[in-house]
């Protein structure tokens, strides 16, 4: 399971009442405000060195699960994760919506890939 922003968060909330269904979460500028510890649950949390909301997406480390990976895309913002054009409070990419993007999809391709 998955999202993007407040779509990211809204999915941490599902998944923090269904982690024996699922097998874990991915979200994009995105972080829970419910705990995912449990058994064999994992996370992948993606967000750019210029997202202009970088602290928020760094707390909240006590509801993460044991199994959490994090990938910070240099240069991305969290604008750019969905196109959608500017944000208030968000900071300038400094890479290409297509850049951000595609190692976007990498990360969460390796991530579904492995155990």
């Amino acid at each position: 399971m998955g999202g993007h922003s407040l779509g990211g968060a809204m999915a941490a909330v599902y998944a923090a009442d269904h982690t024996r269904e699922l097998d874990g979460l991915v979200v994009l500028a995105a972080y829970p405000t419910k705990s995912l510890r449990a058994s064999g649950f994992r996370m992948l949390s993606v967000y750019g060195s210029e997202d202009g909301e970088t602290d928020k997406l760094q707390s909240h480390a006590d509801l993460r699960p044991d199994d959490y990976a994090e990938l910070v895309i240099e240069g991305g913002n969290h604008a750019q994760f969905g196109d959608y054009g500017a944000q208030d409070g968000d900071g300038v990419a400094t890479i290409s919506v297509e850049e951000q993007q595609e190692l976007t999809a990498n990360a969460v391709a390796a991530f579904t890939q492995s155990e």
